[in-house]
């Protein structure tokens, strides 16, 4: 077995980052660029925040992937046996790239990627937690859509679904600290804590 350490300094501007001991996910308190740790080291990935709703503040910030993906479901067999239309569509998720009980994840995700959300500059504070790989949070997308398929009424026997990926880009999404979690403060939805 070989070790190799990695420096935690920013790609794009050279100061030292800070994470947790599982994050793959990060972003630089000093000049907001987001990172992702592979292999040979940190890679830049193109990086914003969603600002909070009107009326709502951030005492806390976290990481997500903003997927931008062609949806695709085809072979869409309902449970008399009958083939019912496919769809095609571009969607975009936004995916929870921290730890969360997954019944949180799923419902956050959910409101997130149905919200528009204002688009502004990383906060240069301290975002940890970064624990989603990119490859993971597409995983969930389709996990998403095909929850989303299973949920309607035609009594789905067996469908296939395609999530390709176009683009993708970190994001920081603000919390208010509320009594046993927190509180999506572009969405409003409550997550536990202490996960």
């Amino acid at each position: 077995m070989t070790l190799r350490l990695i420096g935690l300094d920013c790609p794009a501007c050279g100061s030292a980052m800070r994470g947790d001991r599982h994050d793959v996910v990060f972003f630089c308190a000093h000049c907001g660029s987001g990172a992702l740790l592979e292999d040979d080291g940190l890679h830049t990935v193109n990086s914003s925040a969603l600002l909070p709703a009107p009326g709502r503040h951030s005492r806390v910030w976290k990481p997500a992937w903003v997927i931008e993906a062609e949806v695709t479901v085809d072979d869409r067999i309902r449970s008399d046996g009958r083939d019912t239309r496919g769809w095609r569509e571009d969607r975009t998720f936004v995916m929870p790239a921290f730890t969360l009980v997954l019944e949180d994840l799923i419902r956050l995700a959910r409101a997130l990627s149905g919200a528009a959300g204002t688009v502004g500059e990383v906060p240069r504070e301290p975002i940890r937690g970064g624990t989603l790989a990119l490859e993971d949070a597409l995983t969930l997308c389709r996990h998403i859509v095909v929850g989303d398929e299973v949920r309607r009424s035609d009594m789905l026997a067996s469908v296939r679904v395609e999530v390709r990926e176009k683009s993708h880009r970190l994001a920081a999404i603000p919390f208010e600290e509320v009594q046993g979690g927190l509180r999506c403060a572009v969405t409003g939805v409550g997550i536990r804590a202490g996960v």
